[in-house]
């Protein structure tokens, strides 16, 4: 059976991921729309493009998301070895889903079809519950 502290390390992993993917996007859309680097016609394309992508790591609001999903990231690989591969996968990865639509949801974004997404998420759920519980029921 899956212990507890395992199952709230995948549960962080997937929240580490998945709420940081809206404030990562947010935060790269408001940099290209402030964007201050000012081109001529004698700067070089790979040179410019440089700079934007040096210009945009600078935001705040890009690399402290970005920090805390890498401490996710690493978190993972640490699980990986200790836990069972073919339910930590799926587990981190959908719980991501369900938290990046969640955030997004807080965040103000505009959902499509929200009726859609709120199925999706809980068929998502439903499914790693179904993982969990195969996954107990194999070890019994």
């Amino acid at each position: 059976m899956i212990s507890s502290t395992e199952a709230i390390s995948l549960l962080l992993v997937g929240a580490l991921w998945g709420c940081t993917n809206p404030f990562m996007r947010q935060g790269s859309i408001e940099s290209k729309s402030n964007s201050t680097i000012n081109t001529t016609q004698d700067d070089d394309k790979e040179t410019e493009s440089l700079l934007k992508s040096l210009f945009r790591l600078a935001k705040i609001k890009i690399w402290l998301p970005y920090l805390i999903n890498q401490l996710g990231s690493l978190l993972y690989y640490k699980q990986l070895a200790s836990s069972n591969l073919t339910l930590s996968v799926p587990v981190c990865n959908a719980t991501a889903m369900v938290f990046s639509c969640i955030t997004s949801f807080f965040l103000g974004e505009r959902v499509n079809q929200p009726g859609r997404a709120a199925l999706g998420v809980t068929l998502v759920l439903s499914g790693v519950q179904i993982c969990m519980y195969s996954s107990s029921e194999s070890l019994n």
